[in-house]
């Protein structure tokens, strides 16, 4: 390129002429402030979040022994009417779903 040395001395120039600007005090305080209270609110809820995880697997865990130990009865009763499979699946599906974004962390503001 023919310009490269005009260019370097635009550029010498442009960063001769920059003052760099130092946010307010306040601002930095408040800023201090607010990262502060994210880190406490995050502290703060990780145990219930630990929390609902685990009570989620306990349900679950006995969810399915409580299906296990009564299995013989639930086919006994759902032999004439296996229709009444499906409904009970999708349920069961939404249930989990809803569980699961319950667990989603939230959004930080």
């Amino acid at each position: 390129m023919n310009n490269e040395p005009q260019l370097d001395s635009v550029l010498k120039q442009m960063a001769d002429d920059h003052q760099p600007e130092l946010p307010s005090p306040s601002l930095i305080w408040w800023r201090a402030q607010l990262l502060r209270k994210q880190q406490d609110r995050a502290r703060i809820e990780r145990p219930i979040m630990v929390m609902r995880q685990v009570a989620m697997v306990v349900c679950l865990v006995l969810f399915a022994a409580l299906g296990a130990a009564n299995w013989q009865e639930l086919q006994m009763r759902l032999a004439g009417t296996s229709w009444l499979l499906i409904p009970f699946i999708i349920a069961l599906a939404m249930a989990s779903l809803l569980s699961a974004s319950a667990l989603w962390p939230s959004a930080k503001p």
